[in-house]
């Protein structure tokens, strides 16, 4: 008996095994890999031989054979899948035919056979429609082998109704160890799995679904249910077979005093032929009749104990106390046995009959009634969690999806349940609410639209956004532009007069964007100016600046700036970069180039940082080009930058533009860039144009066409100033217009100035430039006295300027011509 069990402890842990071994297999080989029907297949057939070797390794008992076969169809169904189940179950229940040509378990062939097959389908089943083909709890495991062997049980006894006393035999004997040995092993090899995937055996913690919910609960009334109604069945049974043996029994003891009664006369004739009277008695399969004299001692029985003391048998006299024709129990012959005695004369007469033989159809309707109870009520608990599942969870988890959706912030999805008329107005319901929800929130959009606008206005017109700002100057240009990337923004510039020879400007960067930073600039930007403004040189101004911003700055923002103040009388430009990206500057004639120089610590930041000032020297026609880093980090779909050699290759690309086309060209190759990239910074750029150096009696331009308007303008401007007649007044323009046209056109100079000085009686005009020298007091006058045709060309301008001049003076000094024109 030993070996047996061995073998069935064996083929009890192969599933737990294997369940193991294909979980770390997908987990952490290869087979993963494998597609999911060559998977299940894999699975199918290497359980399917478990279920074989379980055939083998059972115990056999009374024709039939104690093992776990169905546990590996249902753990390769429960744990992997569906179809790895069914093929299990068919390769196991194929080969249980085959096993009884070889004498194993004969009579419960069809029974064990069919068995097994159903035990992959209802794994597959129950997997799909009950566990959501997700791996069950371990008590569901437990449940499922338990219900399956069942099931196993009634199949047995309904292909056996032919020899039902030894198909009852059978199922006596293996009903508790097969529902034990099969549910235990689908219960641990879940177990086993379950510890693997790093989940816990229960979760106290956890929120619990309401599909779990519902079926733990119903699951606890249907045990409730079935254990009410088999402790009912049971009572009832018994209480009937109790009954109807006590009823037979008396009603042979009648038999046999109406025997006596009739056939014999006298008592001595009883006496003589007592002992044969209940020779041929029987009562069922083994019940008898005894007849029993005063003393105890046996007249009459069948099984040949005549003379004998009753106590000898087993039963005592002392139960002849009770009354007559009741039922008590006593042992007979070695049988516990139901008893009834009666009195007939002087004699006892016995009747009895074995408690297994009286309880035989009891025990086989309980044990029938409650497997059917079982596979009734699992079948009820399968169909109400269905259906509960279809009507109340699916429709829940439909709501739930769409309140998902809501959620997250589509208010576009609509609620649609209407299966029922409690979801259809719960649905209702939520639409309602969302679509309230929806004209709040499009109030409030609409109403911090417009608020945004506000701010937007309020920002944009505290930065100067008229351009030109200075239409009566012409000594410089300035231009500047921003694009937030928000409503509003954390970029700023600013450009001010500082009296009439000093132009400020600054470009900044604040930390964040939107409203914070919006208003941390607004701060920065009121502070900086005022400061400036004060007279105060520029690394002071920072100074003081990033101090002031540095109290109660909680949030911890801070400002990157560049600021420059320019003398328009000397072209020398001050400037301070606090962390702010390096400018551009771009010569006269020349290309933009990086300024280079040490930036200072940002502003705000930490306090007492001493900010340090840089100079350059700036002449007429330079330009300096000013950006934050939307610019340079701007970004396209592909997450590259803009980057600063694009931006200085925008600024080279193309030459002769103006501060503001510049600008433009810079954001419209940004933009080209970018593409459909959703713009992440603000971008803001401020370009400054020094057309010339401009003092009460001088000018200083580059030498180039543009130049023209502005040497005419300050002439004119100076003639106003002193109120001449215009006859005069005509003369000098007409000469200023020749010599400065002689300059552009053909001296190659790229710097003049202009100089425009009275005395009492006479007018200086004096012209410099750092052309080639020419001397215009040697040069040839031309013929007038011939036409035009025959005139050489060139000289007339010099010629008109000699004869319109009171006197002229010409010297060429240090690299420049100098020519003075002096009106009298």
């Amino acid at each position: 008996m030993f070996v047996p069990i061995i073998k069935l402890i064996i083929s009890s842990i192969l599933p737990i095994m294997f369940s193991v071994i294909f979980y770390l297999a997908e987990k952490k080989t290869s087979f993963r890999k494998i597609t999911y029907w060559h998977k299940q297949l894999i699975i199918g057939v290497v359980f399917g031989l478990l279920a074989v070797i379980s055939t083998h390794f059972g115990i056999e008992t009374e024709g039939a054979v104690i093992n776990v076969r169905d546990a590996a169809p249902l753990s390769a169904g429960l744990i992997f899948g569906g179809p790895a189940g069914i093929i299990a179950g068919l390769i196991g229940g194929v080969e249980r035919i085959f096993a009884s040509f070889l004498g194993i378990g004969q009579s419960t062939q069809l029974a064990c056979s069919l068995a097994t097959l159903s035990a992959g389908f209802f794994a597959a089943l129950l997997r799909k429609f009950v566990f959501d083909s997700n791996r069950p709890s371990l008590f569901h495991g437990l449940l499922v082998g338990i219900t399956t062997e069942v099931f196993h049980m009634l199949l047995i006894y309904f292909t056996s109704l032919s020899n039902v006393y030894d198909a009852f035999t059978y199922i006596q004997g293996c009903t508790l160890p097969m529902t034990l040995c099969n549910g235990i092993t689908v219960m641990f090899s879940i177990l086993f799995v379950t510890f693997l995937d790093n989940k816990r055996i229960i979760n106290k913690n956890k929120v619990k679904k309401i599909e779990y919910t519902f079926r733990s609960k119903l699951l606890i009334c249907v045990l409730i249910a079935f254990s009410a109604t088999s402790a009912f069945s049971f009572t009832l049974q018994n209480h009937i077979a109790i009954t109807d043996t006590e009823h037979l029994l008396n009603i042979n003891i009648n038999d046999v005093k109406n025997t006596i009664n009739n056939k014999y006369t006298s008592y001595d004739t009883i006496d003589e032929s007592i002992s044969n009277l209940a020779l041929d008695w029987h009562i069922g399969e083994s019940g008898c009749v005894m007849i029993i004299d005063k003393n105890g001692t046996i007249l009459s029985d069948r099984d040949g104990h005549i003379g004998e003391n009753i106590a000898e048998n087993g039963i005592d006299l002392s139960n002849f106390s009770n009354k007559e024709n009741e039922l008590f129990t006593s042992e007979v012959h070695g049988h516990n046995s139901f008893c009834i005695f009666s009195v007939q004369d002087d004699y006892y007469i016995v009747a009895s009959i074995p408690k297994d033989e009286a309880l035989f159809s009891r025990k086989i309707t309980m044990y029938v009634t409650v497997f059917i109870e079982i596979i009734v009520f699992t079948s009820l608990f399968v169909f109400i969690f269905l259906l509960i599942k279809k009507v109340v969870v699916k429709n829940i988890d439909k709501i739930n999806n769409s309140l998902a959706k809501i959620t997250d912030g589509d208010l576009n999805e609509t609620v649609n349940v209407r299966s029922n008329e409690e979801f259809a107005v719960l649905s209702d319901d939520i639409n309602s609410t969302v679509d309230t929800l929806k004209r709040y929130i499009k109030e409030a959009d609409e109403r911090i639209d417009k608020e945004l606008e506000f701010a937007r206005q309020i920002q944009h017109s505290a930065l100067p956004s008229v351009f030109p700002p200075y239409p009566n100057r012409t000594d410089f240009d300035i231009y500047a532009q921003m694009h937030t990337a928000k409503e509003v923004g954390g970029d700023f510039y600013d450009f001010y007069l500082l009296g009439e020879d000093k132009l400020a400007f600054l470009i900044a960067d604040v930390s964040g964007k939107g409203i914070p930073a919006a208003m941390f600039m607004m701060t920065a930007k009121t502070l900086i100016k005022s400061l400036v403004e004060s007279g105060i040189e520029p690394s002071e101004a920072f100074t003081r600046a990033n101090n002031k911003l540095c109290e109660n700055n909680e949030a911890g923002m801070f400002v990157t700036a560049w600021l420059g103040i320019l003398d328009l009388n000397i072209g020398l430009l001050k400037y301070v970069n606090a962390g702010h990206n390096p400018p551009l500057i771009k010569r006269n004639g020349k290309y933009f180039e990086y300024i280079c120089s040490k930036p200072n610590f940002i502003l705000a930041g930490m306090d007492n940082i001493k900010y340090k000032a840089y100079e350059i020297q700036l002449s007429p026609g330079d330009e300096i080009f000013l950006y934050t880093d939307g610019v340079t980090e701007a970004n396209n779909t592909s997450y590259e930058l803009f980057g600063e050699d694009s931006l200085l290759e925008s600024l080279n690309e193309k030459d002769g533009l103006t501060v503001k086309q510049l600008c433009n060209k810079v954001k419209s190759d940004v933009d080209k860039f970018a593409v459909n990239a959703l713009q992440s910074d603000d971008i803001t750029m401020l370009a400054v144009k020094l057309n010339c150096l401009l003092s009460d009696d001088s000018i200083v331009v580059s030498s180039d066409a543009d130049s023209m308007s502005l040497v005419y303008n300050f002439i004119d401007k100076k003639l106003k100033d002193i109120e001449i007649e215009k006859s005069f007044s005509n003369k000098i323009k007409l000469v200023t217009d020749e010599i400065y046209s002689n300059i552009i056109n053909y001296s190659d100079a790229t710097r003049a100035k202009v100089s425009f000085f009275k005395t009492d009686k006479s007018i200086y005009l004096t012209f410099y430039d750092n052309g080639k020298p020419f001397n215009p007091l040697i040069a040839e006058c031309p013929d007038t006295s011939l036409s035009v045709e025959e005139r050489e060309s060139g000289g007339l301008g010099i010629y008109i300027v000699k004869n319109t001049a009171s006197r002229i003076d010409y010297s060429n000094k240090d690299g420049f011509n100098i020519l003075t024109i002096i009106f009298e």
